[in-house]
């Protein structure tokens, strides 16, 4: 992030309705209430502590309650908040927004026609090596992987658990599923519900992943010529495979990253375990930006009616960091949460537009 003179400040403007809002700050202050009043967050090169990420909610808040946005808040806020901005891409400012959604998806308690792919619950022998622990040079760096012998090695990919059966008879399938497609978007969705054949709505969410880098499916069939830029979508890389069964399992193996899922109690959360608020919550790099902080985001997103795209639409609206993601790495990447059903999915799968991203925080007090 880089300061933001006030002569640049942007207006402020916010497309949705301020329950929203004062909801997902609240989930953020949830977050920011269980740490250590002094654990420090980075805003480039300053630094702010929970306990001021606290306060600076509760100052935001109160602000927004008496002005609204606009011009009449951007004043106000001008006079005890500094604003940054992501550097976005190469420097310039400019940052790619996608989105995701809850997926639904049926499923089964047990394995049987046509129910045959497993979502798999996290595996006991998965290990996470803090490299901070043996360098200070590498804090905040992790590695995953597994003991073979006297050795760590990396955790199996996904060709090794899905085609080659490496976690096959260890009792952790979570659940059964009918669509291997559908099971591999939710892995990149990160929750998700399953309706069962008995009725029931199970709720799954992220509970660990391998440690494989992610990669792109969709990025990988620009490459091979599957898919033109231009009709390049979920929706599209969805239909694709379903008409090529015979060129699935090799594209769904580009991607070795793998998640591991729990059941959830409740609505969706992010990584910082609290309830996302659709519209509100966004996934960001967690290296670079700070978790469940205040944002301000301006792009353009579809506007669907009925699970249809009708058009597009300018937006601009605040947001709170409470999520990241395997595809969502560096300053120039942000992912919108857009909730579940029909429509969360149209616009989700088709978001993937430019835009800015601002980060307005308290000013210190001077002593």
């Amino acid at each position: 992030m880089v300061r933001v003179p006030q002569g640049e400040w942007p207006d402020f403007n916010d497309d949705l309705d301020a329950g929203s809002l004062a909801g997902a700050i609240e989930q953020s202050r949830a977050y920011l209430r269980k740490l250590p009043p002094d654990r420090s967050f980075r805003y480039g090169q300053d630094a702010y502590t929970a306990a001021h990420l606290l306060e600076s909610l509760d100052r935001f808040g109160a602000l927004y309650s008496g002005l609204g946005p606009g011009k009449a808040l951007r004043e106000a806020l001008s006079e005890s908040f500094i604003l940054y901005s992501s550097v976005g891409k190469e420097g310039r400012g400019e940052v790619l927004f996608t989105g995701y959604y809850e997926p639904l998806l049926h499923g089964s308690c047990q394995r049987e026609a046509p129910y045959q792919w497993p979502l798999y619950l996290k595996p006991d022998d998965l290990l996470e090596v803090r490299l901070g622990d043996f360098d200070e040079a590498l804090a905040g760096r992790t590695l995953k992987g597994r003991v073979e012998g006297n050795r760590l090695v990396p955790y199996y990919t996904r060709r090794d658990i899905d085609r080659l059966g490496s976690l096959d008879g260890r009792g952790l399938e979570l659940v059964w599923v009918d669509d291997p497609v559908e099971a591999f978007f939710l892995h990149v969705q990160g929750s998700g519900r399953v309706l069962l054949t008995d009725g029931r709505t199970l709720r799954v969410g992220y509970a660990d992943a391998n440690g494989h880098a992610y990669r792109s499916l969709g990025r990988r069939m620009l490459d091979l010529g599957l898919i033109k830029q231009e009709e390049l979508s979920m929706q599209s890389i969805r239909d694709w495979l379903t008409a090529n069964p015979d060129r699935m399992d090799e594209l769904l193996d580009h991607n070795p990253s793998y998640v591991f899922f729990r059941v959830l109690e409740g609505d969706a959360v992010g990584n910082i375990n609290v309830p996302l608020t659709p519209g509100r919550s966004v996934a960001l790099d967690h290296r670079i930006f700070p978790k469940g902080a205040l944002a301000w985001i301006a792009s353009r997103r579809p506007v669907v009616d009925q699970g249809q795209v009708a058009g597009w639409t300018d937006f601009s609206r605040f947001v709170l960091v409470q999520d990241t993601g395997g595809a969502i790495r560096g300053p120039a990447r942000c992912d919108l949460f857009f909730g579940h059903g029909p429509d969360a999915e149209a616009a989700a799968g088709r978001l993937k537009e430019p835009g800015r991203l601002w980060f307005p925080v308290l000013k210190k007090q001077v002593p």
